[in-house]
């Protein structure tokens, strides 16, 4: 009996041992850490964005959302960050930017955090009362992916990257409702404002699952889900990622267009190249709009919407202001302060001139409008400003359409296509930089008709570019920080 004992003490405390050893050995992320980013948000004060570390190459043992802000001089800086599970895949924020949700591949769930204080002050923490380093997972199929909130933010939608399902979860009660079957392989889940359906892409198949889920007036939510094919002259498959355009009539998609429907050999001819699709919802079916070739395996799309015909505008009403005012001032003979206090006589009016083409300042020798993609160097930077080869001075000439980014991984660039020009307008090469950058994740936001943000991952670098987009520069990209 006592050397039963004895086993059964000494049995006891190496499970002890083990177990305290095992969580000593936790590897926790750092605070700022850069780790296979998979997604990006940028709050509606245009100052402040999370990014979302999935750690897919179990660095740590951990995920992680991180909160940043941009400083008065632009320059981005640690806010906060949260321990999410491991492997995540994309998260969804509410549209009063008080809930982050984000999906864990490895755990087959999902998780979601509050968002509190304001501009300056904000923190990213999971509910009172959570034990451990984060909240019970809420479990899903097997690896969730892409998710969306529903417009009356009631439901989150989330599909399945492996077997394809469609899992609604209800917001309040915190549970899985409904889980409908799709083409296995989603990639992208959008809603479309104008036929009230959701769309997802895949990478297994040339087809677009268009799906309708409701509530019923009885409560019930209803899930009802079409299979579309896209009209393309390929046998080809794999939407890698799908974008509306700004003013939500069209979808642009990254069409990988794998020849092979069972590898990822990737043989490409001038039938068989990757290809960005635009497409056109009519009628519970997809019209094929535009097709332009592209090269490479295509990652993900981005739009930015732009409309510089307000901005255009604005400037010929207050040229044409400050013109009158010459010409009162020229007739009355009076005389206005300079802003050193120095007087100026008024009546030359060709001194009146403040339209809104920016100065010029010397530097942007590359200011080339041209359809031809132009490698920008070892910066990153892009300066794609349509100029004037007599005077330098950048053109508003008033147009409004969208700036379409595909990152092409392998070939290590963004491209930049414009479609009012219907063609690629310029591209952010990474070839020469001194670090290399395979870009994959794109996100972009307006903050005005001709001005936003463009941020790209370098995935498997670990490494994330800034841009700040801004259509009336002479300089309309440049990068504005990069975090490794």
């Amino acid at each position: 009996m006592k050397k039963l004992s004895l086993l059964f003490f000494f049995a006891l405390s190496v499970v002890i041992s083990v177990s305290c050893d095992s969580e000593s050995k936790l590897i926790y992320p750092p605070e700022n850490a850069v780790n296979r980013v998979m997604d990006f948000y940028l709050f509606d004060d245009g100052k402040t964005f999370l990014y979302l570390n999935s750690n897919t190459n179990r660095k740590y043992d951990f995920g992680e959302l991180v909160l940043m802000q941009f400083d008065d001089e632009g320059d981005p800086v640690f806010k906060d960050s949260l321990l999410v599970p491991s492997i995540s895949g994309k998260m969804a924020v509410s549209s009063d930017e008080k809930s982050v949700y984000v999906t864990t591949r490895d755990k087959s769930g999902v998780v979601k955090a509050k968002i509190s204080g304001k501009t300056g002050s904000y923190k990213v923490e999971y509910e009172e009362g959570t034990k451990g380093d984060y909240p019970e997972i809420l479990k899903t199929e097997k690896e969730p992916y892409a998710l969306i909130l529903t417009p009356d933010q009631s439901k989150l939608l989330v599909t399945h990257v492996l077997n394809g399902e469609l899992s609604v979860i209800d917001i309040k009660k915190w549970e899985v409702t409904n889980t409908e079957k799709l083409k296995y392989g989603v990639t992208e889940i959008l809603y479309d404002e104008n036929s009230k359906y959701y769309l997802t892409s895949h990478k297994s198949s040339g087809k677009i699952s268009l799906i309708e889920a409701k509530e019923t007036i009885d409560g019930e939510f209803v899930v009802a889900v079409k299979e579309m094919p896209i009209d393309l002259p390929t046998k080809g498959y794999d939407v890698r990622s799908m974008k509306h355009s700004g003013d939500g009539t069209l979808l642009y998609a990254a069409f990988q267009n794998t020849a092979y429907e069972d590898s990822y050999t990737y043989t490409y001819d001038e039938d068989t190249a990757p290809q960005l699709v635009t497409l056109k919802l009519e009628n519970k079916s997809l019209k094929t709009m535009n097709i332009l070739a592209l090269s490479g395996s295509l990652g993900e799309v981005a739009v930015f919407n732009y409309n510089t015909e307000s901005e255009k505008e604005k400037s010929e009403e207050t040229e044409s202001k400050i013109k009158k005012d010459a010409t009162e001032t020229e007739t009355t003979g009076e005389t206005t302060l300079e802003e050193d206090g120095g007087t100026e006589e008024t009546g030359d009016t060709d001194s009146a001139d403040t339209s809104a083409a920016p100065e010029e300042t010397g530097d942007t020798d590359s200011a080339d409008s041209s359809a031809e993609p132009e490698e920008t160097g070892d910066t990153g930077d892009t300066d794609t400003s349509a100029a004037s080869e007599e005077t330098g001075e950048t053109q508003t000439v008033g147009r409004n359409g969208d700036l379409i980014f595909v990152s092409i991984p392998e070939d290590e660039k963004v491209v930049m296509i414009d479609s009012a020009r219907n063609g690629i307008r310029d591209e952010i090469s990474y070839k020469d930089d001194k670090k290399e950058c395979n870009p994959y994740q794109l996100y972009t936001k307006n903050l005005g008709n001709t001005d936003g943000y463009l941020f790209v991952s370098c995935f498997q670098n670990d490494r994330v570019y800034i841009y700040k987009i801004d259509l009336m520069a002479q300089q309309i990209i440049k990068k504005i920080g990069v975090l490794e």
